[in-house]
């Protein structure tokens, strides 16, 4: 099973998506459910995917 470390953040940026509703309401259910922000809980999928794609040729 991989890992999901949670760390603290450095230099924090902004920047706006679009994504389809069902996205952002799975998150907003996930973040009453952990008591976490949406905005967290996304940058840590988003930490998380990041190592996971690949591109192929």
């Amino acid at each position: 099973m991989d890992e999901l470390k949670i760390t603290k953040r450095t230099e924090p940026v902004m920047f706006t998506i679009r994504v389809d509703k069902s996205i952002v309401d799975f998150y907003d259910d996930l973040a009453q459910k952990t008591n976490r922000s949406r905005n967290e809980l996304i940058g840590l999928a988003l930490e998380y995917a990041k190592d996971k794609i690949k591109i192929e040729p």
